[in-house]
């Protein structure tokens, strides 16, 4: 089941259940795939990547991508396709002088490209509140353009924020670099975020990580944890902990069987991970929402 709302701006809204989908096509305009419930599976450029649940996916303009859904039950997604027009309204009136103001609806300055890494981010903060809003208003049936483009503009401006904060934050851990090396080692420590979110279920090694990342293991390491303070293997274990509180609140799951869906080892290592981290038990979290 797919509904699909296209706007008298030409922005498109693509709200969909299905258990089957495979598809290949040229991304006409830059794009964000919402995953709720299920696993997806995308390949952009050769990368082939998966989506989970709560986890989004940014397409630029001109990507030819497949997107793919096998499953036995129904994978719940979101696609916003923002139209060029709207994109470049937004990158005049958000990212230009302050103080310009064009003189004609659509006489706009020429305006710096807006091109992002296409990678997986988790859906977090603003931006899912309000892509959860814009999701009930879709089911809803609301026709209401006005507020459907307020809901828009957010979700853009939340994402861009999203994006530019994730680079200052990269940036600022590596100051001492040069601007070009820091944007290098940037790019590549999203390929390995990316192989993260998307195998997060897996055995992961980092002879496989840092290939992937297009990085050698020790300096894949360094980087990582000097960029985010952080190792990938203990943003891997949040991740995993991430996936599993969304099986706790939203399935009946045993908890064995969640401990194996999240890649985990056992499911001593997984209470006691999780209490460290929530400082709950799983089993008072899950009862808490029911």
């Amino acid at each position: 089941m797919e509904n699909v709302l296209k706007l008298s701006n030409e922005n498109r809204i693509c709200s969909s259940k299905l258990t089957y989908k495979n598809t290949t096509e040229v991304n006409n305009n830059f794009s964000l795939h919402v995953n709720f419930n299920g696993d997806e599976k995308f390949v952009l450029n050769k990368k082939k990547l998966r989506l989970f649940p709560h986890n989004f996916l940014a397409i630029n303009p001109g990507t030819l991508y497949s997107d793919i859904i096998d499953s036995d039950s129904p994978v719940q997604k979101l696609s916003i396709s923002f139209a060029k027009g709207f994109i470049d309204d937004f990158k005049t009136s958000f990212l230009e002088d302050d103080n310009y103001f064009p003189d004609n609806y659509g006489n706009h300055l020429p305006s710096q490209n807006l091109t992002f890494n296409e990678t997986i981010f988790p859906l977090l903060g603003d931006l899912k509140y309000n892509i959860e809003h814009l999701k009930v208003l879709i089911r809803s049936n609301c026709q209401d353009e006005l507020l459907l483009n307020e809901f828009l503009y957010h979700i853009l401006l939340n994402y861009y924020t999203l994006y530019q904060k994730d680079i200052l934050f990269v940036e600022e851990s590596l100051k001492d670099l040069q601007f070009a090396t820091r944007k290098e080692i940037y790019r590549r420590l999203s390929l390995a975020k990316e192989y993260l979110y998307s195998n997060f279920d897996q055995k992961i090694n980092i002879c496989e990580l840092s290939k992937y990342s297009c990085m050698s293991a020790t300096h894949l390491i360094r980087s990582f944890r000097q960029a985010y303070h952080t190792t990938p293997h203990q943003f891997l274990i949040n991740i995993r902990l991430q996936q599993a509180k969304f099986l706790l609140k939203n399935t009946s799951y045993p908890i064995n069987n969640i401990v194996t869906t999240v890649g985990l080892d056992s499911p001593s290592t997984f209470i006691k991970l999780f209490k460290m981290r929530y400082k709950v038990t799983p089993l008072k979290y899950r009862t808490s929402y029911n």
